[in-house]
């Protein structure tokens, strides 16, 4: 494959050696650059979503469930030798301590707030899933809607409608696309398409200002489903 490329370059297009060996070098350097690029985005998007800074780990943002205590109570061997209920249970594997239930098993947590440290926190979340959470919030310019960390890759649908009656969005959305503004390499969020982007910025080089989603409506091969999805996080300054 080199020496096809190499003839082409030396006899077909007239490259001396020396140009060729310019092209091979030039194309070293722009391979190494982009490397580099993402090298280094992912390098900053790590530390972002890493980063155990206890910001929002609080009681008025989080109140978090006590784990169950064990109390004393009087030990008596007859409930120990015989098997009881199951109400005693806990008594014949732990002698002299019963489980104290807990009753106020309210909490809350804000979404958008939440650091890594609060979303370690919650049972059936590890760092894993937080890193995800936080990675995934900071693409979206933060959530909408609770029911959005459904789309969060491998957090269990389960454990969203679960816990969904303690999360809260907060302020919401932090990060909006102006789209009378944003250039085709700024038009970036992960419910658009490469397609949606080329279509929209089309239009827009004939109509350069867009008052509001319903003039988005008339635009003849709009995805519609991906807009309505979109349309929180759209800003419509000149």
């Amino acid at each position: 494959m080199r020496a096809k490329i190499h003839y082409y370059l030396r006899f077909v297009f007239g490259f001396s050696q020396r140009d060729v060996n310019g092209m091979y070098s030039l194309f070293l350097l722009i391979l190494l650059y982009v490397l580099a690029y993402f090298g280094y985005r992912y390098m900053e998007e790590d530390r972002l979503v890493s980063s155990f800074e206890p910001k929002v780990w609080n009681s008025a943002l989080v109140k978090m469930p006590k784990p169950r205590e064990w109390v004393k109570y009087p030990v008596h061997k007859k409930w120990e030798r015989r098997a009881g209920p199951k109400s005693n249970f806990n008594r014949r594997i732990f002698p002299g301590y019963v489980r104290k239930s807990v009753h106020n098993q309210h909490w809350t947590l804000d979404i958008n707030m939440a650091d890594s440290v609060a979303w370690v926190g919650l049972k059936g979340i590890g760092p894993g899933f937080a890193k995800r959470i936080l990675a995934y919030r900071q693409r979206l310019g933060g959530f909408n809607a609770v029911l959005q960390l459904k789309e969060v890759y491998g957090l269990d649908s389960v454990w969203v409608d679960e816990n969904k009656s303690h999360l809260k969005i907060g302020t919401g959305v932090f990060r909006t696309l102006k789209i009378n503004r944003l250039a085709w390499n700024e038009f970036r969020h992960p419910y658009l398409t490469y397609a949606q982007v080329k279509l929209f910025l089309t239009y827009r080089k004939q109509h350069p200002y867009i008052a509001s989603f319903e003039e988005l409506e008339k635009i003849h091969g709009l995805d519609m489903g991906v807009w309505i999805r979109l349309k929180p996080y759209l800003s419509y300054e000149p």
